[in-house]
């Protein structure tokens, strides 16, 4: 039975050094600029929302005041009604 040896001489090794480096280099390649919303001067977290388990979901805009409340599902599809704070506030 033959025995396998093998041999590769120090230019083949680097080749094969460099090219793993290389595709190392592309595949974690940053993805440029960040996201505009991080950039300073932007508003953050202008929208939130107000989730419970017992209540329904409320998306609060802080700029403006207007929210979306969440309306019971009608035939299985949620709906979203618009409501503006000062007119709330008004009514009471």
């Amino acid at each position: 039975m033959k025995t396998i040896s093998l041999t590769i001489d120090l230019k083949s090794f680097c080749l094969g050094a460099l090219t793993v480096a290389a595709v190392l280099l592309m595949a974690n390649k940053p993805t440029g600029e960040p996201a505009q919303q991080n950039q300073p001067g932007w508003p953050t977290q202008r929208y939130q929302a107000v989730v419970n388990k017992d209540t329904r979901t409320i998306i609060i805009d802080t700029q403006t005041g207007r929210f979306l409340i969440e309306r019971p599902a009608a035939v299985g599809l949620p709906g979203w009604a618009p409501v503006d704070f000062e007119e709330q506030y008004k009514k009471r």
